[in-house]
Order: C-alpha cells, then sequence, then structure tokens
C-alpha cells in the first residue's frame, strides 16, 4: 500500500517521497538519494535517529505539531488552501518520521 501512495504521490504530485531521501535495499544496505552509506555510518545515523526519537523537542516538532495541523486543517478549515496547506505539512512530518523508522529498521 505504501509503495503504491509513494509512486503516485510522487508521479502525480511530484511530491518528496521518502524512499527519494532514504531507502533499505533488501540485504539491508541503506541508500542515502543514490549513495550508499557505509557500516559506520549506519550505525551513527542508527544512534542519532534513537537520540531524535527520544527527545522532547522532537515530540514537539513533530507530534505536537501532527496534532495542531489535524485540528486546524481538518477539522477548523474553511478554504481549499487551508486544507491543502495542512496536508503539505502533514505530509512533511510524516517524512520526518519515515527517515526515522527507515534508520530502526
Amino acid at each position: 500500500m505504501q509503495k503504491l501512495r509513494n509512486f503516485l504521490l510522487r508521479h502525480t504530485l511530484g511530491a518528496i517521497v521518502s524512499s527519494d531521501v532514504i531507502r533499505e535495499t533488501k540485504e539491508g544496505a541503506i541508500f542515502l538519494g543514490s549513495v550508499k552509506i557505509t557500516e559506520a555510518e549506519k550505525a551513527q545515523l542508527l544512534a542519532e535517529a534513537k537520540a531524535i526519537e527520544g527527545m522532547r523537542l522532537w515530540h514537539i516538532m513533530n507530534e505536537t505539531t501532527k496534532q495542531l495541523v489535524l485540528e486546524k486543517g481538518w477539522n477548523t478549515s474553511t478554504t481549499l488552501e487551508h486544507l491543502n496547506t495542512a496536508k503539505t505539512m502533514y505530509h512533511t512530518l510524516d517524512l520526518q518520521s519515515s527517515i526515522i523508522k527507515t534508520l530502526k529498521k
């Protein structure tokens, strides 16, 4: 399902999807863009991802903002522009979370 969503976002809207930034192969190799990272870089990024995810600042920037976007964008928006802005913000926050999840796999 996620592959279909990414395909549609990328090809119909020109949106950036997580696999444009970071992806993992079936063999476990991690690519940043088109560059394969080393095992040392992989370990460093995993440590950073775990640290960031555990910080209160991450929750403020990500989870709190997501909640506000949902409230303002879906519950109280009055124009299509408001809704589209909220969707864009939500996609960006989801992209950031996807990067962290990819590193933690």
